[in-house]
């Protein structure tokens, strides 16, 4: 056996082959591999042609083609290769994961750091941290790591745990030792050389704890002179990838970090998934960076009290809900909650060309689809595992499936609507005014699985803009139960002049223009294959056309637009509706009513806000946001000026509120109280009827003496009036009623107009400046009045207001 040079023969009994390996251990290549006995390591075998193949199709993707410039021989030669001297074992095993955690009890979270999926057979979750709105149980991967071939990886969920003040915290230093050692081989090399990529503090450190470290390059040649190499994942190029890629796949370690939603939200216009460096790197061995965030389980951050559930790993989970449906094994609902979280995150993570769990799933989606859709009638809970992951797999494989070939849905019928077989396909050209920012209403719909061309301007391509079709933009995933499919609404990249589009639910079409002005003016759209839906436009559209034919459109949707917000709602709701212009100018004077209470400067509102309703939302009756959403039993009233105007709504009035909030006034325990000042504030001068005899007015009436008797004045808690949105309200609304609007008005002022240096950065600040700001303002001295509230300030904010004269309400306390 020879390939040139001093060659070194290893024999491993135990994975019954022999490899040849050349020079320094991260420089290796395998030349042949003689032979395998026996069916015990056919596994083996099986499991690195998985990951050459995984890795081939990236390598491919990389290129946009054929032709690496690894030569193919090398690769399929390295796809056999299971180990260096010492790594003989298969990866994970226990004695990999012990490796890691030992001595290690609890990690530093630096910042907020991302989860990860993981469904590789060689990798595996090593810390996890809870995810954000999901039950309390489940958890996901902070720190993952995994064997490719005969190198090893170590994944880290925020580039954080690379500097030397998260290196000082609980047991972190201890954790990053055991990474480096268990990369470098599980200490088979007595100093093995650690090549750090541009991080200076983690280089510093390295040095001080004794390693050996260089700087390096990610370049064949650096990377050749060393055995590890740590580096902060983002943004590098394809030969850098490629070169790491040979390097760790050759038998050399890495430890590497980032922040998945930290990019995410740095590059709005890529894809995590497909863009992302780090993701590219390591689909192969089925470790993936997420756009989502991970609270700590610890003061420090994550503990560590025991091993990761198998269940945080995404075959594993799958393997466990076959065993269910099989009735093998009976998934308990902190399991199915920690199986279906598990799943559906990963799931919407893999890669197009993911070889590695893709073909499992799609066996599952073949056995199992069109069991059940939810529905109204027949909603599906969190305990039906089959009915979700079907679902789930569905809206994966609609972000994947050209437009041309998408079909309707068969849930689509029930909700959101179908669209009659007659109603004519339409060409129309509209013009976008792309100074306004975010969704552009087209007064079109796409039928449920039509396509639907869209032709812009060649400037426009690759500007940011995308073609959303669907007003139901709420994902309903982290809901217990689901009454229509989880996510019914798709936007597209408008990336050339043409761009084809299709939503198997259909949906109103939009235009989104980014928020940073692009610069085009007003350009036109042309639009094609879609359906005609009800849209009024206040001050261009003719009531008497709108009576005649717009509200008689075929789409199942339809809005109303003013200037400052528009509504969505079904047709049938504005069908009877002669003149929607009353409804337009009122939603436009509850939303001036708003801006006027914070002091918004003019024009400020740089696009009109949305307020669309939906059979199942992502959170509560009504929620703020983007756009504003309500359950359909809303729908009527929403466009129902007449009851707006004398009856007034408190959940509109609420959610546009909120929508008006600013955080420097807002400390914590009262984002539902200050919000109700806009509440208030649209109720007295949209519909007259201000607060009157100690009670708030709306269907939500409080009277203040029965909320006021439940505190007790004696003892204040400020944790007791916080639980008490209205008794805390009080509070706000006797400032009102002694001190007006105004008083108000100059308040928020001052605070729009406050330098970044002095705004306030801790919610100590946010009470201690709304006390002396408002005590200023009214030039009153507040001090006694937030004390007898039980609101804690500082001594010395009490101190700079003791020169005004204190004020307190009439027989107040109570």
């Amino acid at each position: 056996m020879k390939a040139g040079g001093s060659l070194a023969h290893e024999w491993s009994e135990e994975a019954g082959l022999v490899f040849v390996r050349q020079g320094h251990p991260s420089s290796l290549y395998f030349d042949v591999v003689a032979e395998f006995r026996g069916t015990g390591n056919m596994d083996t075998i099986n499991r690195n042609e998985h990951q050459e193949r995984a890795t081939s199709q990236v390598l491919e993707s990389e290129k946009g083609g054929s032709g690496s410039t690894l030569k193919i021989g090398l690769l399929l030669i390295i796809s056999f290769a299971i180990a260096m001297p010492g790594k003989a074992s298969l990866c994970p095993g226990d004695d990999d994961l012990n490796a890691l955690l030992d001595g290690v009890a609890e990690i530093a979270a630096p910042g907020v750091p991302s989860s990860f999926c993981v469904y590789g057979l060689e990798s595996f979750p090593v810390i996890v941290g809870a995810p954000r709105n999901a039950a309390d149980a489940v958890r996901a991967p902070v720190i993952a790591a995994g064997c490719w071939q005969a190198g090893r990886v170590v994944a880290l969920g925020h580039k954080g745990y690379f500097n030397s003040s998260t290196l000082e915290k609980a047991d972190t230093a201890r954790l990053m030792a055991n990474a480096f050692a268990w990369v470098s081989g599980g200490g088979d090399l007595a100093s093995p050389r650690i090549g750090v990529v541009g991080n200076t503090q983690l280089r510093a450190w390295l040095t001080r704890t004794g390693h050996d470290v260089v700087e390096a390059a990610l370049t064949s040649e650096s990377l050749g002179a060393v055995d590890v190499v740590a580096v902060d994942m983002g943004n590098q190029s394809a030969p850098e990838l490629e070169a790491l890629s040979a390097f760790v796949r050759a038998g050399g370690g890495l430890v590497t970090a980032a922040n998945g939603w930290g990019w995410a939200s740095l590059h709005p216009k890529l894809d995590i998934i497909n863009d992302f460096a780090g993701n590219r790197l390591l689909a192969p061995i089925g470790i993936q960076w997420l756009n989502s965030s991970l609270k700590r389980t610890s003061p420090a951050g994550y503990a560590v009290a025991e091993p990761p559930s198998e269940l945080t790993h995404a075959v594993k989970a799958f393997n466990a809900v076959e065993a269910h449906i099989a009735g093998r094994r009976k998934l308990t609902q902190p399991e199915v909650d920690q199986t279906l979280y598990t799943l559906a995150r990963t799931i919407r993570a893999l890669p197009p060309n993911d070889v590695l769990f893709s073909p499992d799933l799609q066996g599952f989606f073949s056995n199992y689809e069109g069991t059940r859709w939810p529905s109204a009638k027949h909603p599906v809970d969190e305990s039906d595992v089959v009915a979700r992951m079907v679902a789930t797999l569905f809206v994966s494989e609609h972000h994947r499936t050209p437009p041309q070939s998408v079909r309707a849905h068969p849930a689509a019928t029930d909700f959101p609507g179908s669209v009659p077989a007659n109603a004519p396909r339409l060409t129309r050209s509209l013009i976008i005014d792309t100074t306004v920012p975010r969704w552009h209403s087209t007064g079109l719909y796409a039928a449920p699985g039509d396509l639907v061309t869209v032709t812009v301007p060649t400037r426009v391509a690759n500007g940011g803009f995308f073609v959303r079709i669907g007003a139901h933009s709420d994902q309903i995933w982290k809901r217990p139960t689901w009454k229509r499919m989880p996510q019914i609404s798709y936007r597209f990249p408008i990336s050339a002049s043409r761009t084809r589009v299709a939503n198997a639910f259909g949906g109103l079409i939009y235009i989104e223009v980014p928020k940073k002005n692009p610069g085009f003016g007003r350009i036109t759209v042309e639009i094609e294959g879609a359906v005609a839906a009800p849209l009024f436009v206040l001050g261009e559209t003719d009531p008497a056309v709108w009576r005649a034919e717009i509200r008689h459109a075929p789409a199942p949707w339809a809005e109303i637009a003013g200037r400052n917000m528009i509504v969505t709602t079904r047709s049938s709701e504005v069908r009877g509706l002669d003149d929607p212009t009353a409804v337009a100018e009122t939603w436009d004077r509850v939303l001036d009513l708003a801006a006027d209470l914070a002091a918004w400067p003019p024009n400020a509102r740089s696009s009109p806000e949305r307020f669309v309703v939906d059979r199942q939302i992502s959170a509560g009756s009504m929620h703020s946001g983007y756009p504003l959403m309500a359950h359909l039993n809303h729908q009527s009233n929403l466009v129902d000026a007449e009851h707006i105007r004398s009856e007034g709504n408190w959940g509109f009035f609420h959610e546009v509120g909120h929508n008006h909030q600013h955080k420097d006034w807002t400390f914590a325990g009262t984002t539902e109280v200050t919000v109700n000042l806009f509440t208030l504030y649209i109720y007295e001068f949209l519909c007259g009827i201000p607060m009157v005899d100690g009670e708030f007015p709306g269907r939500r009436k409080r009277s203040w003496a029965a909320l006021m008797a439940s505190y007790n004045f004696d003892n204040p808690t400020f944790e007791h009036w916080k639980e008490k949105a209205f008794l805390a309200l009080i509070m706000y609304a006797q400032m009102q009623q002694a001190f007006g609007w105004d008083a108000y008005r100059q308040v928020f002022t001052t605070y729009r107009v406050l330098p970044n240096d002095e705004r306030p950065k801790s919610d100590d600040e946010k009470r201690d400046q709304w006390l002396v700001r408002f005590s200023r303002t009214v030039g009153r001295n507040l001090g006694p009045f937030f004390e007898a509230w039980g609101i804690p300030t500082s001594k010395a904010a009490r101190d700079s207001i003791a020169d005004l004269p204190v004020w307190m309400p009439p027989n107040f306390p109570p």
